[in-house]
């Protein structure tokens, strides 16, 4: 009888304790989601590249739980002298919460470095200004084409495009770099060509690099919304001109080469004149 109510006794206690674990363990889950943490959250979609101002964010009390590492907490953080001074290296989303490994300062005095995108590279290609002034800046996402003339199996040179690389980021047009304020005094209307440096990956590089060392390229401007990635086909000249004949390699070609050439010098020229402002 004693060895039934002590061992009663003893699943009271234990009963005890666990019920006094339990409500502290609720209690501390409690008092963890009543405790708030002032962020900085998306006030609407900001797109990659976007220079943040204030009408695209605002502070948000959220649990302490659910705060991201690297939250930043004052939306003061995100301006200097009252200036903005970050750009979002990543979209983001309504309501998602800003961090400072989706942003990036562009006073840090690593120029156009800075403004590279996480795992990405930039490289400058020179375009003749009629296809780039007043239509593609810096922020644009743009598909990169080449034009290349090859030798086929009858021994006759044949022209051909195909897309090289799709949904690019603009860095920077001219000196008008991305997330900083425009340059209004730069007249590039006088200009002959301009460099226009892209957001790539490796591998694009590699393809866009080769593609321009044989061939032309051609920049094509995409829409704002539209981030996605066809599949595309060699196109030939007799896919055009069907009754097209592949010409053999004459003096056009030839001044292809040396335009190809002058093209080059040019935009070793540009590149040197913007680097050294």
């Amino acid at each position: 009888m004693k060895k039934n109510i002590l061992f009663v006794a003893v699943l009271a206690f234990l009963s005890a304790v666990f019920a006094t674990l339990y409500l502290y363990d609720i209690g501390q889950q409690n008092k963890s989601m009543s405790e708030t943490v002032t962020v900085i959250v998306a006030n609407q979609q900001i797109e990659q590249g976007k220079l943040i101002t204030s009408s695209m964010v605002k502070e948000k009390a959220v649990p302490k739980q659910y705060v991201q590492p690297k939250f930043i907490s004052d939306t003061k953080n995100l301006y200097v002298d009252g200036n903005p001074v970050y750009m979002a290296i990543v979209t983001l989303e309504e309501g998602e919460q800003i961090t400072s490994s989706k942003i990036s300062s562009l006073t840090s005095g690593f120029g156009l470095a800075n403004t590279i995108p996480t795992n990405k590279k930039a490289i400058t290609l020179l375009f003749n200004n009629q296809e780039v002034n007043g239509i593609i800046s810096s922020g644009s996402k743009v598909d990169l084409i080449s034009i290349v003339e090859y030798e086929n199996k009858n021994q006759r040179y044949e022209e051909a495009s195909c897309v090289v690389a799709q949904n690019l980021l603009v860095l920077a047009v001219g000196n008008d770099v991305i997330g900083s304020a425009k340059n209004t005094k730069e007249d590039v209307a006088v200009t002959v060509s301009i460099p226009v440096t892209l957001s790539v990956s490796l591998e694009e590089a590699q393809k866009i690099i080769l593609a321009e060392e044989k061939g032309i390229l051609k920049i094509v401007l995409r829409p704002t919304s539209d981030d996605t990635i066809q599949k595309s086909k060699i196109i030939k000249i007799n896919d055009i001109y069907e009754s097209a004949v592949a010409n053999t390699k004459t003096q056009s070609t030839r001044q292809s080469s040396l335009e190809m050439q002058k093209r080059q010098k040019e935009l070793n020229e540009i590149i040197s004149k913007y680097s050294q402002k």
